[in-house]
């Protein structure tokens, strides 16, 4: 079985805390059905956890990057007091971080 994308299972995991499955709870019906199981959803809530202890700038850039329905970098940069370059490195930092620790998960195939 072929391990899924990080960026496919955040932006699912977004959707996910968006319809209240999450640590956030807040009900929106417009969205999609995030294809991610609630385990799924739990383990990246707890990644973005352990990512925000140590690098919080990250956690929030992913948090707002991925829950908000108007995600720019733009945005994002703007509402964390951020430049748009910055908020854009922090995320990729964001997305690598959990990707190593997934990779450190699954077994190579």
């Amino acid at each position: 079985m072929k391990r899924r994308d990080t960026e496919d299972l955040l932006q699912h995991w977004g959707i996910w805390v968006i319809q209240g499955s999450g640590v956030s709870a807040c009900q929106v019906s417009t969205l999609p059905t995030p294809m991610i199981t609630d385990d799924e959803g739990l383990l990246i809530d707890g990644l973005v956890s352990r990512l925000r202890r140590g690098y919080p700038e990250s956690a929030d850039v992913l948090l707002y990057y991925y829950t908000s329905q108007d995600a720019t970098f733009a945005n994002v940069g703007r509402r964390l007091g951020f430049s748009e370059g910055k908020a854009r490195q922090l995320r990729k930092a964001g997305v690598a971080w959990i990707d190593g620790v997934l990779e450190g998960m699954c077994p190579a195939a």
